[in-house]
């Protein structure tokens, strides 16, 4: 440890980690480390990279970078690592100011193999040697015929434009962009659309040279592993081989405003849409710095207290001021600068004066009068209790959130690294705060008195989409016709030698250098979750887990067969669920309550298919507590499932509007998954049930009430009032419950009180799925499109299928439908059931990407892999089945599995059937995907104009919202 400095030290008892900060004394490189018991460790390099522009430069650097190194020279080692790895995550980052590339893994050989493919990317890439790189993860001029027009692609770019045909994403740009103009902020770190072709290879190249040096780098190490061994190699491996550069990568502030400043921009909507009450508009402001830690959380509080909650004054009086249909906002504080955004949704142009003068006002008015001060406890309760609670998802590993928390204040201080990690300190010293004005305070100096404020409104237009394309149709026609017949041939022989490169297969000398896994060091055995049967007068899924006296609890009844009208309300029910009054609580009341004595409170449904390939719908009612608040959460429960009060019409009609705007916003982002679920409800008894509550589905559904209100209402309520009497009952009911046994048997009383409550018997009118196979066509005015194949099979599930979804996904799809076709992203899923789906991601195809699909079972037929090969397929496939979770995720899983029959043996079975995999039996499944995708379940939703020019493909066409 000579080659390092140590700055500070600190055990830091809320994550239970002693942090330890270094400079390498040789280049100055900053260097975390977090030790603790985690066996999932995690390792991160990040970079200051303020962007000079909009043209995407660190947005396709960061792609760039994992497209092959000097040691480790294969095409896309990322690709590579996800196909062989046993990365619990492995990932690349661009944020406004930084770029950060983590990856984790369980396995200690194989985090070692991982950062020495990170470390090696980000020093030393192939960007300089090859330019295809940069042509085909950022942009190019397309062209490989005279006769075509030119046109522009890249994976970034086209990621790009899907992003900029999402208003909120396009509103959030404008409002950094109008609260940062003199900053980095002021730049879309992503890029722009209009501006990423200004991008040169040269200034691309220099950027790295610059920025990706060890004096600029940020490097953290988090978990159980031997920190000396590993600080040891990163010297030695790479870090000896720097000097330490001096220059200037400080992120500046944006000096505040004497008046507040507007802006006006416009979104693409549908020629077939109305533009009425399609306005955004916005009310924005910047703080001075992130760095108070005890503001950040004040602030986040007050947001909360005055917008988000259930029945917030701020967001309700604009509603009530019929203003728009929504109230969102967004406070980030991972900014040197934070802001807030307070964004109402479907409005018209002419009330932006009014929407600014009433948030002026009310604001002005609870500041004099004071918050509620019940409603500020409650907050701070919560807040406090998910700190404790420490909950992680498996999709993001624990230490990459607080390898990312450490950040959020070290990159713009060095000297502290862990202000944003001790937080429950300032939980206690809030709630004192309460009584002595301290929040009214913040709302006079940072609201009322602060005049760094942006004021955008968004207007939707018919005619942005066509003046865009024409523009861009007339720019690319000009450069086109500005090249001689010689430039125009260099071009194209340019684009050829692109397709040759992407083509062209690592050799194998070169996929040698990768790092390498042996079947030897993967455990063979799945996971036994803590999942154990009681038996009694109802059953009891129960999860022995340590849970620091929070109990996890989930009632589950069982509705299968519930009639299509009647599982759109039963959604709807659960989208109602806690966000309308009962007859002896508010909605507010309600929440509020919730927040100062839970963890949550939710209604939720879910299908699941046993081993039989029966589908099954339940209705899940989960909440969390500590053992001393379980009582008090059930009695809420019970409370709001018999006696919540739909006959408030108004309070109806609102939250439906705002479920209604929430889904259909969503579309943008994951369109692939509407897409898929939409594709499987032509065949399939699980996909048709999901889109039913979380689709295209009920997105209709929602728009019919939302515009039919008035004349639906009188039907709609009575069914609301029924659930609880037709769908909760004993019969149907099963307890899920996670926890230690010692907190169980003190609770069972509990959940024995909740069962004598509930009807003998369900009252339902039944009926099964019925398919039809619309392949529909969902024109929308992305510039993108989302492209889904789903079929069929009845051999039965065998785990080899999971190799070749491995080498589907990760070979074929990703070539073919990103690498070659510029999509954002492909993927294939095979369930046990007997049901496939393909999708694509923000791609700019559509009759391309479906025959990519139907050549999936060639690829099957022909598939050749070497054993070494094959072993990779295997292990990134082991790889995906050992997610990591915390305990509450984890009962989730082990009750589901449970209720669907999958047991350890069958999931054994599964693991060993993987692990015996041979090419011969993988390309035995070649008539299983024949017979699926000839079933031709196909969905797009897309760009109207590539929908239209694809008429052929559809039995029918219509818009997203009817």
């Amino acid at each position: 440890m000579m080659k390092y400095t140590k700055l500070q030290t600190k055990f830091v008892e809320e994550i239970q980690s002693n942090i330890t900060i270094y400079k390498h004394n040789k280049t100055n490189a900053r260097i975390c480390t977090i030790e603790n018991d985690d066996n999932n460790k995690v390792f991160s390099i990040a970079f200051r990279t303020p962007p000079i522009n909009s043209t995407g430069l660190t947005h396709i650097l960061e792609h760039s970078v994992l497209c092959g190194s000097k040691n480790y020279p294969v095409k896309d080692p990322f690709v590579e690592l996800l196909k062989s790895s046993l990365n619990t995550f492995l990932n690349a980052f661009t944020f406004p100011d930084k770029t950060m590339y983590p990856c984790a893994s369980q396995n200690d050989k194989d985090f070692k193999n991982l950062m020495s493919v990170y470390m090696d990317a980000v020093f030393y890439p192939q960007i300089y040697k090859h330019e295809e790189i940069f042509m085909q993860e950022g942009w190019h001029y397309h062209i490989l015929d005279k006769n075509d027009p030119i046109t522009y692609n890249g994976v970034v770019y086209n990621e790009m434009k899907g992003a900029f045909s999402d208003p909120e994403q396009i509103l959030f740009r404008s409002v950094m962009h109008s609260l940062y103009p003199d900053t980095a902020y002021g730049y879309e770190s992503g890029g722009d659309p209009k501006y990423i072709p200004d991008l040169s290879f040269e200034q691309f190249k220099d950027f790295h040279h610059k920025f990706y040096h060890p004096s600029n780098s940020y490097i953290m190490i988090y978990g159980n592993c031997d920190m000396e061994e590993r600080m040891n190699w990163l010297d030695e491996a790479y870090l000896k081989d720097f000097d330490a550069i001096d220059f200037d990568t400080t992120i500046k502030s944006q000096d505040a405003f004497k008046n507040p400043k507007y802006h006006v921009e416009y979104y693409p909507v549908a020629k077939d849409e109305k533009l009425d009450n399609k306005t955004f508009l916005s009310y924005n402001l910047a703080l001075p710095t992130t760095l108070d830690t005890k503001l950040m959380i004040a602030f986040s509080i007050l947001v909360n207290a005055l917008f988000d909650m259930p029945g917030a004054p701020l967001k309700q009086a604009l509603i009530d001021a019929n203003l728009g249909q929504d109230v969102q906002t967004l406070f980030d504080d991972g900014l040197l600068q934070p802001l807030l955004t307070i964004m109402v949704y479907n409005s018209n142009s002419n009330k932006e004066n009014e929407f600014i003068n009433l948030v002026n006002t009310k604001l002005e008015e609870i500041a004099n009068n004071g918050l509620n001060k019940e409603v500020l406890l409650s907050l701070l309760s919560f807040a406090e209790f998910k700190a404790r609670e420490r909950l992680f998802s498996s999709r993001m590993p624990q230490g990459l959130e607080i390898q990312m928390t450490c950040l959020a204040s070290w990159l713009y201080n060095d000297d502290e690294p862990f202000t944003k990690l001790e937080v429950l300190k300032y939980y206690s010293e809030l709630k004192n705060e309460i009584e002595n004005g301290y929040f009214e305070n913040i709302i006079k100096k940072y609201f009322i008195n602060n005049n760094h404020k942006s004021f955008v409104k968004l207007e939707p237009s018919h005619t942005y989409a066509d003046e865009t394309k024409k523009a861009l149709d007339e720019k690319l026609a000009q450069y086109k016709s500005s090249l001689s017949n010689s430039e125009l041939e260099a071009l194209i022989a340019k684009n050829k030698a692109l397709e040759e490169y992407q083509s062209a297969e690592s050799t194998p000398e070169e996929i040698d250098t990768l790092p390498k896994l042996k079947l030897e060091d993967i455990d063979s055995e799945p996971e036994k979750y803590n999942c154990e049967l009681i038996s009694g007068k109802y059953d009891t899924i129960f999860n022995d887990y340590f849970t620091n006296d929070i109990a996890y609890v989930n009632y589950y009844f069982d509705i299968s067969n519930l009639n299509k009208e009647d599982v759109l309300t039963t959604q709807l029910f659960c989208d109602l669920f806690k966000n309308v009054s009962t007859n002896s609580m508010s909605y507010q009341e309600i929440n509020q309550f919730i927040l100062k004595n839970t963890g949550g409170i939710n209604a939720a449904m879910l299908t699941t298919v046993d081993k039989e390939r029966n589908t099954s719908l339940r209705l899940r009612l989960s909440y969390s507590a500590t053992s001393l608040n379980i009582s008090k959460a059930n009695d809420l429960l019970v409370d709001i499932i018999k006696n919540s009060n739909f006959k408030d019409e108004k309070r109806l009609y609102e939250r439906i509007c705002e479920v209604k705007l929430n889904n259909e916003m969503s579309v943008s982002s994951k369109g692939h998954v509407y897409a898929l679920m939409r594709a499987g409800s032509y065949c399939d008894a699980a996909a048709y049930y999901s889109d039913l509550i979380g689709g295209l589905s009920y997105l209709d559904y929602l728009t019919s009430l939302v515009n039919n209100f008035d004349s639906l209402k009188e039907e709609l309520i009575p069914k609301l009032e029924n659930i609880y009497i037709s769908l909760f009952s004993k019969e149907n009911f099963l307890l899920g419950f996670a926890g230690t046994k010692k907190q169980y048997e003190s609770l069972k009383c509990t959940f024995d009180d909740f069962y004598k409550m509930l009807n003998d018997k369900t009252n339902y009118e039944r009926s099964v799925p019925t398919y039809s196979k619309l392949n529909e066509g969902i024109k929308t005015q992305y510039d993108v499109n989302f492209v889904a194949r789903a079929g069929k099979f009845d051999q039965p599930f065998d785990g080899a299928l999971l190799v070749l979804n491995n080498a589907i996904s990760l070979n074929y799809l990703w070539m073919q439908v990103r690498v070659h076709g510029g999509a954002y992203g492909c993927n294939m899923q095979i369930k046990p059931y007997g049901y496939l789906g393909l999708t694509s991601y923000r791609d700019p195809e559509i009759k391309r990407t479906n025959k990519v699909y139907d050549d999936v079972v060639d690829f099957i037929r022909n598939l050749n892999p070497t054993e070494e090969e094959l072993l990779k397929f295997k292990i990134g496939a082991l790889g995906s089945l050992d997610a990591v979770m915390h305990v509450k995720e984890k009962s989730i899983v082990a009750q589901t599995q449970y209720l669907s029959g999958s047991t350890y043996e069958i999931r054994k079975k599964y693991r060993e059937e993987l692990i015996n995999a041979t090419k011969e039996k993988l390309n035995s499944f070649a008539p299983i995907f024949e017979n699926a995708l000839s079933q031709n379940n196909l969905c797009v939703i897309g760009n109207a104009d590539k929908i239209s020019d694809n008429v052929d493909m559809f039995v029918s066409i219509r818009s997203l919202t009817k």
